[in-house]
């Protein structure tokens, strides 16, 4: 015996079914969403990939001759320990040469990368604001492959001297060219 449905038990079914109905949708809406959120995200992504691509294609006759100028200019050495002192004794001696105390120097460890070898030397130097600043203008070379890797100066408040005094930490490296045996074609 089938039994009719009284209008009451229509308008619950009915109800059911739509929220049923309105569940569903709200679900695959969030997920629809979601999708897309993350395609676009992807696309943005992908877009700036392409744009950054499109900016070095066109330098790359540029990048090419700065490349041939790094393969016939960069140094080399055939040990970095050897230059690493080198360097750290250039540069105390230019210091001293220039009236700037050496307070304290260090070595830090030497790097290895596929495109170059680097030496470093760190310094506390201490000496005339004028003098100090005159030989860091000289130092940073494209030519030798120096690079100043960082600077921290402090001047000097409560010196007794004339002339303004500071404090300059400085480490500086030397970049040399890599083992045979890592260069990239």
């Amino acid at each position: 015996m089938i039994k009719t449905l009284t209008a009451r038990e229509k308008r619950l079914l009915g109800a059911c079914i739509a929220v049923l109905v309105l569940s569903a949708t709200s679900l695959l809406s969030k997920e629809f969403l979601d999708r897309r959120s993350a395609l676009e995200e992807q696309v943005k992504a992908l877009r700036l990939e392409k744009e950054d691509n499109d900016f070095w294609i066109s330098q790359r006759e540029m990048l090419d001759k700065q490349k041939i100028w790094m393969d016939e200019n960069l140094p080399s050495t055939d040990s970095l320990g050897r230059s690493q002192g080198q360097l750290l004794e250039e540069f105390q001696n230019e210091a001293l040469n220039r009236q700037i105390k050496v307070v304290n120097s260090s070595l830090p460890a030497t790097a290895s990368t596929a495109f170059y070898r680097e030496v470093a030397v760190t310094m506390k130097l201490y000496g005339e604001q004028a003098r100090v600043m005159a030989w860091l203008a000289t130092l940073q070379s494209p030519e030798r492959f120096y690079v100043i890797k960082a600077l921290e100066l402090d001047p000097d408040t409560r010196s007794k001297e004339p002339l303004p005094q500071i404090e300059c930490d400085l480490t500086i490296a030397r970049w040399f060219q890599p083992e045979a045996s890592s260069t990239s074609p």
